[in-house]
């Protein structure tokens, strides 16, 4: 019978310099396997050759942490752990870190077991670390092989990558490790004897790296970890011979990863971006597509914000004014919203299905291809056609993508860079200065956009194709002890306001602080690479964050939709409008105007919209009942269940 696994002595690692992205040559890559390499898909042979993500109670996931967790409490601990050696653990792999598996089997060998690092039931069965900062290029083969640069990481407070002996810090030290010829006695000074020197294990009074994990299974005592004699003492503290580097440190300064330090911040050039980047002023913008409850239907409908405002009498801390999305027959008038918790961001929630059978059965059909006329006459059977319409407006809408207000613009081999301060994306607003989401490392990570810029290329002439990229940092959302977070690096008010709340509850709850981490800086990414606006979970997703918590998860688990998801169209740049109500067509007025200003309204227009709240504006056409829908929110991965509401949402 095996033993329990809280026979372990987990050990546990008190640095990492892993990441799940890196910035290859200005393009963000996953540092891992490529798509095609996950892919299990049988060749036209029948074998199967991908890697799969082993997960922490996974054999040779196991295998790989039990050999790091003994050579690291041998080396750090000493011979006062002598009898821990063989039973301890490395708790997790460093922060970044992923073990993955490369197969290669034909299909029926897919059921055949597994076993440790270095073998397996499969054709081929080998295991590589990935996180180096490098690229997935630099990977790891082997727990030694991991081995030196977890030491180092352990144990140089500098961090310091020259000090770090390992086969990718060190890559000059690889023909010094090739085997001498047979007649010839290795030079002493290319191994460190197996015997470390009494100056190698001078050591202060033991200190935990790492408060112990909650994790069940782990005993209740601390785990053993202390602090050595930094740095010489590094190399001479390991248990095996490791070559001592012969490249100087100019020869590999290029070679190490940098130090990244935050791009400083674009300045607003308006009042509006102004108020933008400011903490808890207003969660929705101009131009931007919306839900809104509907006060005279007593339902949530789609719409755009024509203007937003404080009131200055203090009746209410924002105002917006919003334009319900139509058909071309139907011309509803604007309504007065006076809170945060009857407006909606377009992202936030998912739009249900179309009332008419006819548009359910064709999917794809875009607004500007509907006949409404038959649809209003009853050609198509029976449905609620300003439902359909402002559902299908918003959806072509989340296709189209407009640049507004050039900052600069130059020509460089024939190509003109042109330099934004903001475009609309879809259904949002998005300035330079804000925090984005994007698509890799799992959705988690966010950009700080410092640049918006459209690349024009000549063709044929009237004509010219255009790119669109976002440049900017990069940040990943993560959790530690509080003791040990790093500084904000300048992030923006926003992002730290938004973790200020955060931290105010994860601390007591979990003993661990948030922070986001600078992982890239000045990278430039396609705009089809974002999944929209950051929005403050603070504001959006409180219960699901305080849920987040009491299910001892980190507090990022929210998930909102993405641009091109509503349509199905994924990564798409679009189609290119010229003016942000161009975007809408039919769907709203011709003579509709967006008004940039947050004064107020004029007394008379402001008595104009007092009355909008209490219109009866009816449906045109068949059937008025409102439909209900219960998946609003896309929240994939923090419930299996459906999503609980405080009420009954009903669209209509």
């Amino acid at each position: 019978m095996a033993q329990p696994f809280t026979q372990f002595w987990p050990v546990f690692t008190i640095r990492s310099d892993g990441q799940e992205v890196v910035n290859l040559k200005g393009k963000i890559h996953r540092n891992g396997p490529t798509e095609a390499q996950l892919d299990r898909t049988p060749n036209d042979q029948g074998v199967s050759d991908y890697y799969r993500l082993l997960e922490r109670d996974d054999p040779k996931h196991l295998d790989w942490r039990k050999k790091l967790g003994g050579m690291l409490l041998r080396e750090i601990g000493g011979e006062e752990y002598e009898d821990k050696w063989p039973t301890s653990i490395l708790n997790e792999f460093p922060e970044g870190y992923r073990l993955y598996e490369h197969i290669k089997a034909k299909a029926t060998n897919e059921s055949k077991s597994l076993k440790n690092h270095s073998g397996g039931g499969h054709d081929r069965q080998d295991a590589y670390l990935y996180g180096y900062p490098k690229g997935p290029k630099k990977r790891f083969r082997s727990p030694m092989e991991f081995f030196p640069h977890l030491l180092w990481l352990s144990t140089d407070e500098a961090c310091d990558y020259q000090n770090c002996t390992c086969r990718i810090c060190s890559p000059m030290q690889v023909d010094a490790e090739k085997p001498a010829p047979p007649p010839v006695k290795p030079d002493a000074s290319l191994a460190i004897r197996n015997e470390p020197s009494s100056a190698a294990f001078a050591r202060p009074a033991p200190v935990p790296l790492r408060r112990p994990s909650s994790t069940t299974g782990t005993p209740a005592a601390q785990s053993p970890v202390v602090k050595p004699a930094l740095p010489n003492s590094v190399n001479s503290a390991l248990s095996y011979p490791v070559p001592t580097p012969v490249s100087t440190a100019d020869a590999r300064q290029d070679k190490l990863p940098k130090v990244n330090v935050p791009t400083p911040l674009p300045q607003p050039r308006s009042y509006d971006q102004q108020i933008d980047c400011q903490y808890g002023k207003f969660v929705v913008r101009t131009g931007e597509v919306v839900w809104f409850h509907r006060a005279s239907k007593g339902a949530w409908g789609l719409g755009i914000v024509a203007r937003r405002w404080i009131p200055k009498d203090g009746s209410s801390d924002r105002a917006y004014l919003i334009q319900p999305l139509s058909h071309p027959y139907e011309t509803p008038s604007q309504e007065l919203i006076t809170t945060e918790e009857k407006v909606k961001p377009w992202l936030a929630w998912s739009a249900p299905s179309c009332t008419y059978s006819f548009l359910q059965q064709n999917p794809t059909l875009s607004y500007d291809r509907v006949e409404w006329s038959a649809l209003l006459s009853g050609q198509y059977g029976q449905g609620i056609p300003d439902v359909d319409a402002c559902i299908l407006a918003a959806k072509q809408v989340d296709t189209t993508y407009t640049l507004f207000d050039r900052v600069k613009s130059q020509v460089v081999a024939g190509v003109e860079y042109r330099y934004w301060n903001g475009i609309y994306l879809g259904g949002e607003k998005i300035w330079n200065g804000d925090p984005v989401r994007l698509r890799l490392a799992f959705g988690h990570d966010i950009m700080v956009v410092t640049d918006i810029v459209e690349k024009v290329f000549p063709a044929n002439p009237p004509n010219a194709t255009s790119k669109i990229s976002f440049v900017g940092d990069v940040y990943s959302y993560r959790t530690m002890a509080p003791n040990n977070v790093p500084a904000d690096s300048r992030i923006p008010i926003r992002m730290r306001e938004d973790l200020r709340w955060r931290n105010q509850q994860l601390i007591p709850a979990t003993g661990t602080q948030a922070y986001w981490a600078l992982v890239h800086v000045g990278t430039s990414m396609d705009v089809e690479e974002i999944k929209g606006r950051w929005y403050e979970t603070s504001l959006l997703f409180v219960d699901y964050f305080q849920k987040s918590i009491k299910n001892n998860e980190s507090g990022n688990g929210v998930r909102m939709n993405a641009r091109g998801d509503a349509t199905g169209s994924g990564k798409i740049l679009g189609t290119a409008r010229p003016t942000r109500l161009s975007a809408f067509g039919a769907a709203v007025p011709k003579n509709m105007q967006l008004i940039e200003s947050l004064e107020p309204p004029s007394e008379q227009a402001k008595s104009t919209l007092t009355g909008m709240q209490g219109m009866d504006m009816s449906i045109v056409g068949a059937n008025s009942d409102s439909f209900q829908f219960d998946d609003l929110l896309n929240l994939e991965g923090t419930d299996d269940g459906p999503i609980a509401f405080a009420q009954d949402y009903n669209f209509g």
